[in-house]
């Protein structure tokens, strides 16, 4: 195998290895492996038969087979990873870009070490395979760790076909310039890397146009939830006080049983049996808005079969937003209610919450039954109400809120049971922490 032979498969072989760059830290598919395996002796094949072919002397043609290359590359990124195939390819635009600049940047430190190079294969092949490897390292170790997002990017058609258009270009600029090592006499290069360079920054500001919309799309939905949190608080805090002068009004219904003819006094008994039953799921904790809360969804359990065992400490609560705190409880015992109410078995609609200090932490912790396993995401289960865009934002607005305050969220599923844990740090009072 000549030098420029084995050359060739350094370049060929960086290409390859480009497309990992982007997709290292995404999960694999299940049984992956041997796919992958097989997408790289796809590429090896296909490589093997561009240099038996010599393509490299027509503009055209090498243009074709980057091209086809770019599509395996894209195919090798969905069947190895957790990732749609607009973000596949997505991954591969930028896997492409980034192979081609440090090729040309290879060329570049080639064309100036002049007749240095002449009969010095091996410091050759070693200097070429050190560009890449010390350009892969600085691209894997800036936008290589964001533009992935562990797979999670939301990458739709309109973004995937900008970063194409991107690329397309990328590549005319490359090819309108003429033959590139002839380009370095004339400074013709110097036109196209700054080109190239500024085609990359584009293709980051759509990136990061594209993050920002998907964020705000994400805040507007939180704010809904948040505004109709706001009026459910409103509304119950006015049913509990109506409950409540129920319960008071319970002594002239006494008063009116002294007087009262053996039916009567049949029938007032059965209202006040229903009244005390009512007055137990009133909940009493310290604090007017932890009260409020537990005491509507202890209502509505009751109403649905749902046992809810509470045991709260609301004194340590007083520092919060009254508004964020009926939400983040709110959505965390609702999850926990849609979970149980797929039981039959009364004994496994129940509900468990804690809410007590730790050391200089609020904990608020819950549990419940549940049946299965969870599909996970950045830490948080997936909704399984249908569309992700309209459900599945309760957990998320629940960070969201502890965020705010420092606070951290942990989900576990352990024994068919799914725990919840807030954690929040609870402010010094004038200065001191308390001890």
């Amino acid at each position: 195998m000549t030098g420029e032979q084995m050359s060739r498969w350094v370049m060929q072989a960086a290409y390859l290895a480009s497309g990992f760059i982007y997709i290292h830290s995404i999960e694999r598919r299940p049984g992956s492996r041997k796919k992958t395996a097989a997408m790289i002796l796809v590429f090896l094949i296909y490589f093997a038969s561009l240099n038996r072919v010599y393509v490299y002397v027509d503009d055209r043609l090498e243009l074709a087979t980057r091209m086809i290359g770019f599509l395996l590359l894209g195919l090798m990124n969905y069947v190895g990873r957790k990732v749609s195939w607009y973000a596949a390819f997505y991954y591969a635009v930028w896997a492409f870009c980034s192979w081609q600049l440090m090729y040309e940047w290879y060329l570049v430190c080639l064309h100036m070490g002049g007749d240095y190079w002449a009969g010095r294969t091996t410091q050759l092949l070693a200097a070429e395979i050190l560009v890449f490897a010390v350009g892969y390292l600085i691209v894997a170790l800036t936008i290589g760790r964001t533009i992935p997002d562990k797979g999670k990017k939301n990458i739709g058609p309109r973004q995937l076909l900008l970063a194409i258009l991107t690329l397309l270009n990328f590549q005319i600029v490359v090819f309108a310039a003429g033959e590139l090592e002839y380009s370095f006499y004339d400074l013709r290069w110097v036109i196209v890397y700054i080109v190239q360079f500024l085609l990359c920054i584009v293709l980051y500001l759509q990136n990061e146009l594209f993050n920002k919309s998907e964020m705000r799309k994400e805040l507007e939905i939180l704010g809904l939830l948040w505004q109709k949190e706001k009026e459910q608080y409103h509304l119950s805090r006015e049913n509990i006080s109506y409950i409540s002068q129920k319960v008071h009004d319970l002594k002239h219904h006494i008063h009116a049983m002294r007087k009262a003819s053996s039916e009567d006094v049949e029938r007032y008994l059965r209202e006040l049996e229903g009244s005390i039953s009512t007055y137990e799921a009133i909940v009493k904790t310290g604090s007017a808005v932890l009260d409020t809360i537990l005491t509507e969804k202890a209502l509505y359990c009751k109403d649905q079969g749902i046992t809810i065992s509470c045991m709260a400490d609301g004194s340590q609560m007083d520092f919060m937003n009254t508004i964020d705190l009926y939400a983040m409880l709110g959505n965390a015992v609702d999850n926990a209610i849609d979970e149980v109410k797929k039981f039959g078995e009364k004994e496994k609609r129940q509900i468990d919450v804690l809410i007590y200090r730790r050391q200089h932490f609020l904990a608020i912790h819950i549990t419940n039954p549940m049946e299965g396993t969870l599909v996970y995401e950045d830490g948080l289960p997936v909704t399984t109400k249908g569309s992700r865009m309209v459900h599945g934002f309760g957990l998320r607005s629940i960070r969201h809120i502890l965020k705010k305050y420092d606070g951290f969220l942990t989900v576990r599923e352990e024994d068919g049971y799914f725990s919840l844990l807030m954690l929040i740090p609870i402010p010094a009072k004038n200065g001191i922490e308390e001890r």
